[in-house]
């Protein structure tokens, strides 16, 4: 692979800060009307002459989609999403960068060592909110289309920029974007890994994650004997205990799970499918029986099952406790989804192949101490998009960065201007 920016990256390092700095400015928290960002990379974009195009995604159209997750998305359902593009010559392959523009609030102003929204260079670590996730992998991929204009290289195939609100399993841009289709040869989605590694640990799969509430019900009566307050002690004496019926649920669930780990989970140091038991709560007092008592737990799992085919387990199993049992029969308990969900996607089971594994592979050996590596366990990464809904070959990897979603939020300066020149190189030897 060429190394088109070998001992030139310094050069760039006054225009990147600066770009970060001016998104780190704009305000764009999950939830929120993202106008202003949308507006400044609007210009930003048709000054590096990258044909800017503005949409809006309404994530209530895709409210029937497993991956719509109407709980985590926030108030504001409808968000401008933005689109750049290169545009190729012709007669090669063409590839898609993104990531997202939403942050997470500023829960706490006075935890932080500076203001949250000036970016502030301390030992060549970046601090603004944003600045690890995700603003510091938008300016990634706008600097690196500004390089290869500037550089005047002539590329084959297109390169496409997409940049949207997806924060926290949000996915306010990426249900719209692709479900129309991106039409790309490949993708990469930019985001510093949140584990805390540094650039060359690489997603190439996302875990589907399977999050469910069972409600079971129980049932107190009227206390009609002589002796006993019918108002204090009705829920003593006769009734139906919730919380003694979810016992035989819980028991359920755990054998669910135990043939789960048999059928599955056959390597120990890659366990494709987990399982959790989060929330139990059910009562109101220690002498009142309980009308109810709800179970909260989800399943990770990387496998060949899909949300609704777990689910349907999942239901399946409940329909036999029901059965030849009166009190559940008569007070059948209620399955339902909420809160994250997604089905997986793995770059592996694709049919077009994984030819950019090796792309990033090559761009890697140019720098020092970027060592590939793949992350094993990763639910509901934004790399699902383009490969579910678009069969488009998706890896993710990002700059080394820190306090994901905290106060004093960094990304490494060296790591960003690393992270800029691997995707500029990347860029040219996929669309050369």
């Amino acid at each position: 692979m060429e190394d088109l920016l070998k001992n030139k990256t310094d050069i760039y390092e006054d225009e990147s800060i600066d770009l970060l700095n001016d998104l780190i400015a704009i305000p764009c928290l999950k939830g929120v009307k993202n106008d202003s960002i949308i507006d400044y990379l609007e210009k930003k974009l048709l000054a590096i002459d990258c044909n800017p195009e503005v949409f809006v995604a309404d994530s209530n159209k895709f409210y029937d989609l497993v991956e719509h997750c109407p709980e985590v998305i926030g108030a504001e359902k409808s968000q401008k999403y933005i689109s750049g593009m290169i545009k190729g010559t012709g007669g090669g392959k063409s590839l898609l960068i993104y990531s997202h523009l939403d942050t997470m609030d500023i829960s706490d102003h006075n935890l932080w060592l500076s203001d949250p929204l000036k970016l502030v260079n301390r030992d060549r670590k970046l601090y603004g909110l944003g600045a690890a996730d995700a603003k510091s992998a938008i300016a990634i991929c706008v600097m690196s289309l500004s390089i290869i204009k500037k550089l005047g290289i002539q590329l084959k195939g297109d390169v496409k920029f997409i940049a949207e609100n997806e924060k926290d399993y949000g996915a306010t841009g990426p249900l719209e974007v692709f479900t129309k289709g991106c039409e790309c040869d490949s993708a990469l989605y930019i985001h510093a890994p949140e584990t805390g590694n540094s650039l060359g640990e690489t997603k190439v799969r996302a875990h589907g994650m399977f999050t469910f509430r069972i409600t079971v019900f129980g049932e107190t009566t009227e206390l009609n004997e002589p002796g006993y307050n019918p108002t204090n002690y009705k829920n003593i004496k006769n009734g139906t205990n919730a919380i003694t019926k979810s016992l035989k649920v819980l028991n359920a669930l755990y054998e669910y799970s135990n043939k789960r780990d048999k059928l599955y989970n056959d390597n120990i140091d890659f366990e494709k499918t987990i399982f959790n038991i989060g929330v139990i709560k059910g009562g109101t007092a220690p002498g009142i029986i309980p009308e109810s008592c709800v179970i909260e737990g989800n399943i990770f799992f990387d496998t060949d099952e899909t949300v609704n085919s777990i689910y349907d387990d999942v239901n399946s199993l409940i329909q036999e406790l029901v059965k030849g049992d009166k009190d559940f029969e008569k007070l059948p308990p209620k399955l339902e989804l909420f809160g994250k969900k997604s089905n997986p996607a793995n770059i592996y089971t694709l049919k077009k192949g994984t030819a950019i594994i090796d792309t990033i592979k090559d761009a890697l050996l140019l720098e020092k101490n970027c060592e590939y590596s793949t992350l094993s366990k990763h639910p509901g990464s934004a790399i699902r998009f383009p490969m579910i809904f678009d069969d488009t070959p998706t890896i993710g990897f990002g700059p080394l960065a820190g306090n994901f979603s905290k106060p004093n939020e960094w990304v490494s300066l060296d790591e960003y201007m690393k992270c800029i020149k691997v995707v500029v190189n990347m860029i040219y030897d996929w669309c050369k």
